[in-house]
C-alpha cells in the first residue's frame, strides 16, 4: 500500500510522536503523503479512541485528501466522530466560536455566522450608516480594527489614527462601537469568529486542554495561509496539552495575504519544530520544474514523473500589444482591437499546440490563467462582479444579487446553495419594502417554518424560484423587468430594482468568473486563485502590464530584500500559476515585459 512513497514521503507516513513541519514543492504529492499518513495512524490501537484532527484552509483541498484516502487507502469517508476533517473556518466554528462564542460577544444565544461565504450582508440605515461595515472589517490578534475589503468600500480614508498618532480616528472608533453592538446581537461575520475564538481560548485555558486533549494528533495542510490568529491557536492547543502537530505546506503557494495571511509564520515553525522537505515534483516536466525554480525558496525542484519528466515541450513567452491610450479634446480613448487580436493569437498558438500533442481541450486538461479583472476581459468577460466602481445594487436592496445569483446557479445544479440564497433573499425581499434594516437570520427561518409548517414553507420558496424567469442570454435590466412582471402576474408582493446604468451586463458574464460558464469557452478559465491545487496538462498564463500595485517590471528590477509583502505575494500568484500544468505552459506578457520575464525565469527551458 505504501511502495510508492518516496524516501522522504516515508519520513511522514512513520513519523513518530512530536511536532514537524513538511515543507513540499508544487506536485510533491503531498496529500497523497497525508493520506497515508492518516490511514496509517488509524490503524494504530491507540488513535481512532481518541480521534484525528485533520484541517486544511478550502473545501477543495479537505476533499482531495478524502478522496486519496478513499481511493488509495480504502478508508471509509467521511471520517466520522471521534475524528474530524475539514476547513481551519468549520474547525474554529465547530468547537470553539459556535458553542462559546457568547462567552466573548455578551450575547443571550447561540451566535450566528453573516456575511459571506455564509450570508449577505447588507445593513446600513443610509450612506454614513456604519453598520454597513460590518462583514467587511474584522480584528487582529490584538483587537486592533482591520479592513477585510478594498478601499472603494468605505466612504472614508482608512487612517486608523489621527494626527497626534495616538487617538483612533472617529470613523473607526464609530465601526468599532457598530462591531460590538452587533456582537452583543449575536452577529460575527467568519473573520470575526476566529477572532472571537482566540479570545475564548486565551481566557479559558479549560477550554483549550479540553481541545488539546479531544485528538491525539493534528494534521493541518495548507499551512503557509494560516494568519497571526489562526497560528496562535494552533501554539495554544500545541502549548495546552498536545504535541503532535504535522504542519504541511508551501510557503511560495501562499497566496492569500489580502486575507492576512503570513507565510513568515510557517518558516519560523519549520526553523525552531523537526522538519521533512518534499522537493520532488511528481506533476511537472523538467523543463516546467526548471522554468519555475526562480520564483521558488528551493534551490531544486527535481521532477520525477516518469510518465512527463522527459517531456521535450518548453514553456515559452509570448508577448502581446497592450491597448493604446490617447488622449482626444481631454478624454482618453482606449483602443482594444489590436490588443485583443494579438492575444487571441496567443491564444489560437496554444490551442494548436495542445492538438498536436493530443491534449484534450476541456476544463481538465486545459487552463487559461489571469491574474486580475482587466486581464480576464481578454477571454470574453465584460465585468468584475467585486469591482465598486461597476455594483449595480441598490443601499438596502442587496438581496437582488443574491436572487439572481440563486437563480443563475439553480440552472447550473448547484441546488443546495441556490436554494439558501433564494430562501434567505426571499424573505428580505418581502420585509424590506416596510423595514429596510430587516436581516433575514437562521433563527427567522427557523421561526417561519415553526410557525406555518415545513411544507407550506417550501411550497412558497418553490413557487417564489419557479416564478423567476431564466438568466441565460439576459442582462441584469432586462432580467429585472421580466421578474417584476411575473411576480406581479402571480400575485408575489416583491419588486426589484437596480442602478440601470449599470444593469446592461449579460448575468453570464456578471457571474462568469465564479462558474466557469461552459458557453464561453470549452477550456477551463479562471483566475490563479481558483486553481490552486489543481493540476492540468496544459497552461497558458495570462499577465497584464501590472499587478494589483505596481508593475511587474518594477517588481522585477527590485532586489529580493527590497521587495515589500505584496510584491512577494504577486511573485508567488505568477509561481502558482506557472506550476499547474505537467507538460505544457505558456505565458502571455506584454511586449515590453517579455525580456524582464526572461530574464527572471532563465533555465533551461528558455535558452
Amino acid at each position: 500500500m505504501y511502495q510508492s512513497l518516496s524516501k522522504a514521503q516515508k519520513k511522514i507516513l512513520d513519523y513518530n510522536d512530536g511536532n514537524v513541519v513538511v515543507k513540499a514543492c508544487p506536485g510533491s504529492g503531498k496529500t497523497y503523503s497525508v493520506a497515508a499518513r492518516i490511514s496509517r495512524l488509524l490503524k494504530d490501537s491507540t488513535v481512532p479512541k481518541k480521534g484525528l484532527c485533520v484541517i486544511s484552509f478550502t473545501n477543495t483541498a479537505c476533499r482531495e485528501i478524502e478522496d486519496k484516502l478513499s481511493n488509495e487507502f480504502l478508508i471509509s469517508v467521511p471520517l466520522s466522530r471521534p475524528h474530524f476533517l475539514g476547513t481551519i473556518d468549520s474547525f474554529i466554528n465547530t468547537f470553539v466560536f459556535l458553542p462559546f462564542g457568547h462567552l466573548i460577544m455578551g450575547c443571550e444565544s447561540r451566535p450566528e455566522l453573516v456575511g459571506e461565504p455564509h450570508s449577505a450582508w447588507s445593513m446600513q440605515r443610509s450612506e454614513y450608516d456604519y453598520n454597513q461595515y460590518f462583514d467587511k472589517t474584522t480584528f487582529d490578534s490584538q483587537g486592533n480594527l482591520l479592513a477585510i475589503a478594498p478601499y472603494q468600500a468605505f466612504h472614508f480614508n482608512w487612517n486608523y489614527f489621527n494626527a497626534d498618532g495616538k487617538t483612533i480616528n472617529g470613523n473607526i472608533a464609530n465601526i468599532i462601537k457598530s462591531k460590538y453592538d452587533l456582537f452583543k446581537k449575536g452577529y460575527a461575520n467568519q473573520s470575526d469568529a476566529n477572532f472571537i475564538a482566540l479570545k475564548v481560548l486565551e481566557k479559558y485555558p479549560k477550554i483549550v486542554q479540553n481541545l488539546a486533549l479531544k485528538f491525539s494528533h493534528f494534521l493541518i495542510d495548507e499551512c503557509q495561509d494560516t494568519n497571526d490568529i489562526h497560528m496562535k491557536i494552533i501554539d495554544l492547543i500545541n502549548q495546552g496539552g498536545n504535541d503532535n502537530f504535522m504542519l504541511i505546506g508551501d510557503r511560495d503557494q501562499s497566496i492569500f495575504e489580502w486575507n492576512d495571511a503570513r507565510p513568515e509564520l510557517f518558516d519560523q515553525k519549520f526553523e525552531v519544530w523537526d522538519r521533512i522537505l518534499l522537493n520532488e515534483n511528481r506533476r511537472s516536466s523538467a523543463n516546467i520544474c526548471n522554468f519555475i525554480t526562480n520564483l521558488s525558496s528551493f534551490s531544486e525542484i527535481r521532477a520525477v514523473n516518469k510518465r512527463v519528466k522527459d517531456s521535450a515541450l518548453k514553456p515559452e513567452i509570448a508577448g502581446y500589444i497592450l491597448p493604446k491610450k490617447e488622449t482626444k479634446k481631454d478624454k482618453t480613448i482606449i483602443t482594444v482591437e489590436e490588443s485583443h487580436k494579438s492575444f487571441r493569437k496567443i491564444l489560437e498558438a496554444f490551442l494548436f499546440e495542445c492538438n498536436e500533442n493530443s491534449i484534450p481541450i476541456d476544463k481538465e486538461n486545459v487552463a487559461v490563467l489571469y491574474r486580475g479583472a482587466a486581464s480576464s476581459r481578454y477571454l470574453g468577460l465584460k465585468t468584475d462582479a467585486h469591482a465598486f466602481d461597476l455594483i449595480p445594487w441598490l443601499k438596502n436592496q442587496y438581496h437582488v444579487k443574491a436572487v439572481i445569483k440563486g437563480k443563475h446557479l439553480y440552472e447550473l445544479g448547484f441546488f443546495n446553495k441556490a436554494y439558501r440564497l433564494l430562501e434567505k433573499s426571499y424573505f428580505e425581499a418581502l420585509h424590506r419594502k416596510t423595514n429596510p434594516l430587516f436581516y433575514c437570520s437562521a433563527q427567522f427561518i427557523n421561526d417561519e417554518i415553526s410557525i406555518h409548517g415545513f411544507k407550506k414553507h417550501r411550497n412558497d420558496i418553490f413557487k417564489f424560484i419557479n416564478t423567476l424567469p431564466a438568466t441565460k442570454d439576459k442582462t441584469i435590466n432586462s432580467w429585472i423587468k421580466e421578474a417584476n412582471k411575473n411576480l406581479h402576474l402571480k400575485g408575489i408582493a416583491i419588486k426589484f430594482n437596480v442602478n440601470e446604468q449599470l444593469g446592461e451586463v449579460l448575468i453570464d458574464d456578471y457571474f462568469g468568473e465564479d462558474l466557469n460558464s461552459e458557453r464561453l469557452h470549452p477550456f477551463y478559465f479562471g483566475s490563479v486563485h481558483s486553481v490552486k491545487g489543481k493540476t492540468f496538462q496544459a497552461v497558458l498564463l495570462l499577465l497584464g502590464k501590472q499587478s494589483a500595485r505596481k508593475n511587474y517590471q518594477t517588481i522585477l528590477n527590485l532586489a529580493p530584500e527590497n521587495q515589500n509583502s505584496i510584491d512577494r505575494e504577486e511573485l508567488r500568484i505568477v509561481y502558482v500559476g506557472l506550476s499547474r500544468p505537467e507538460i505544457l505552459l505558456k505565458m502571455a506578457v506584454p511586449d515590453s515585459d517579455v525580456n524582464i520575464w526572461t530574464e527572471k525565469l532563465k533555465s533551461k527551458a528558455i535558452q
